[in-house]
């Protein structure tokens, strides 16, 4: 049987190693459900799928490394790109730089998508992420009415989700009461916390990489021991299962953005006519025991990667080959349903437009999905 090569750069070691290992062994979901129903079909022939994967150590210089080589000499006929937009950037540039396609599963900033590069876009943009807060706040207390923002002053997608925010809070009328900026290789936040207790902002975003809001969060709670809390607190790795296990009962009234959250039955989403590979209830399956076996908790950075394998099978389908140009041009094209949501790409950048981020928010000891509104199970809990 002919051979499809496949690969990604996967951060298995350095500070997006969990999230690495997590696409890694999604992206093997998806290989093994195609071997195991036959292959891929290519101009009519069923090819097994092999996956190839180099760690990038969550460095940029080696995501791009890692590119080039499973490109120039392992010659990858799909090629998928790492987690974090930072590396996601890196990977892009060089698929741009050899004509490849790369699909992207792993980054959100809006940079990775550029004139003449053939970036097919899997998650939602990062303006995105927690555009619907400021609204869903003002329907649960019509009278707040300030906000405060804390992000890393290094990287795009920072930035990028604190202007969603910023853009969508002004419109409704909000006033920005305190806007600060630590280091990427800041450790120590008790400082900048209690500044943001003070301003006492009715809705709070803090977004940096991972350990940035998990140390931030723990230095907040600390901040409110005395009272203060906002009536919102944001931090975008609220989702991820270390966020919990590192803040325990502190994660509670935590709202963040997730690409995907977990079906709680066959039934639990409202679902279109006709999805293109599994339903959510049967990738839930997959994804578990892909993630028991491999001793990683199942969040968001799994699904998304076997989703982006979906994205690339069906565009194959839709070409008929492998060819860039005209896998590019059925991506362009295409609009349909996966588990993972709907996918439809701006044909002139790549970027994903076809699906809305899942706004949770642990109540109870248990994430709640609060947005959007046809898939809610909860509704926004204020303090």
């Amino acid at each position: 049987m002919p051979t499809v090569k496949t690969g990604i750069p996967a951060s298995l070691t350095g500070q997006y190693r969990t999230q690495g290992l997590q696409a890694l062994a999604g992206l093997k979901v998806w290989v093994d459900d195609v071997n195991r129903e036959g292959g891929l079909t290519v101009d009519g022939i069923s090819s097994r799928v092999e996956l190839v994967h180099y760690d990038d150590a969550s460095l940029a210089e080696r995501a791009a490394a890692a590119t080039r080589k499973l490109i120039l000499e392992d010659r990858v006929d799909l090629l998928f790109g790492p987690y974090s937009s930072g590396l996601a950037r890196a990977a892009a540039e060089v698929a741009a730089q050899e004509g490849q396609v790369l699909w992207n599963q792993g980054g959100a900033a809006e940079a990775i998508y550029q004139p003449g590069r053939r970036v097919v876009g899997i998650l939602s943009g990062a303006r995105e992420y927690l555009s619907a807060l400021p609204n869903l706040l003002k329907q649960a207390d019509s009278t707040a009415a300030t906000f405060a923002l804390a992000r890393c002053s290094a990287g795009a997608f920072p930035k990028q989700v604190s202007e969603g925010l910023e853009t969508a809070a002004l419109a409704l009328g909000f006033t920005k009461v305190a806007h600060l900026e630590f280091p990427p290789e800041q450790a120590h936040f008790g400082v900048l916390a209690q500044q943001l207790a003070d301003s006492h902002p009715d809705l709070l975003l803090v977004v940096g990489r991972i350990r940035h809001d998990i140390a931030l969060a723990k230095a907040l709670v600390s901040s409110w021991a005395g009272g203060g809390r906002p009536k919102v607190a944001a931090a975008v790795a609220t989702p991820i299962d270390r966020f919990r296990e590192e803040l325990g009962d502190h994660a509670e009234g935590f709202v963040g953005p997730s690409q995907w959250e977990a079906p709680t039955s066959e039934s639990a989403f409202s679902a279109p006519t006709v999805y293109f590979g599994p339903t959510p209830y049967q990738a839930l399956s997959s994804l578990t025991r892909a993630a028991v076996a491999a001793g990683l908790p199942l969040d968001y950075p799994m699904a998304q990667a076997c989703a982006a394998g979906l994205v690339a099978q069906r565009c194959v389908e839709e070409a008929g080959c492998l060819e860039p140009e005209l896998l590019w041009q059925a991506a362009g094209r295409l609009e349909f349903h996966t588990f993972f949501g709907r996918f439809r790409i701006s044909p002139e950048t790549g970027g994903q437009v076809g699906r809305s981020v899942f706004l949770v928010q642990w109540q109870g000891g248990k994430k709640a999905a609060i947005w959007p509104p046809e898939q809610a199970r909860g509704k926004l809990s204020i303090t």
